[in-house]
């Protein structure tokens, strides 16, 4: 599916019947540590799936916003991926329902969205603390080590987009 407007590709719609019920599965791996992999598939198919009501741009927007696996836990293509999905389903949501809403204050919500978005998604300065963690967890490293490396990715992220 692609947006028109921007040319964006969007992910492929999932069944957003099923949204309800992906959403309680998550809720109950979010606090297990072993289920890292099952917690991701979930949020990725959330993420990819379209809503069709408010109460599913809710679910959707929840991949965002969750503490655990959310923004401030460190950006993912996930989180793009949610943020296009509940862009297209506000836009569905609009056109089925027969709103014309005015043109400019809709374009300057968009725009609006899209300002946010590209804050939001960009690269941290620092790692946050989770970051840290799941670093030390995954190399075996010390934090500051991780600190470090962290440093020096982003110090190079920086002259490769110059």
């Amino acid at each position: 599916m692609t947006d028109s407007d921007n040319a964006t590709t969007l992910p492929e719609a999932h069944h957003a019947t099923a949204l309800s019920a992906l959403s309680a599965q998550l809720a109950a791996v979010l606090s297990d540590p072993d289920a890292s992999d099952v917690r991701w598939d979930l949020a990725e198919t959330i993420a990819a799936t379209i809503p069709a009501t408010p109460a599913e741009a809710v679910v959707v927007v929840s991949i965002l916003t969750d503490p655990n696996i959310g923004l401030d836990a460190g950006q993912t293509e996930t989180h793009l991926t949610a943020a296009r999905s509940l862009e297209a389903g506000l836009r569905a949501m609009v056109s089925r329902n027969g709103a014309t809403p005015n043109a400019d204050a809709f374009g300057a919500a968009i725009s609006a969205f899209d300002q946010a978005a590209e804050r939001v998604l960009a690269l941290p300065l620092e790692p946050t603390p989770a970051m840290v963690d799941a670093a030390v967890a995954a190399t075996g490293c010390t934090a500051a080590k991780a600190r470090a490396g962290f440093a020096a990715m982003v110090e190079a992220y920086r002259r490769e987009a110059a």
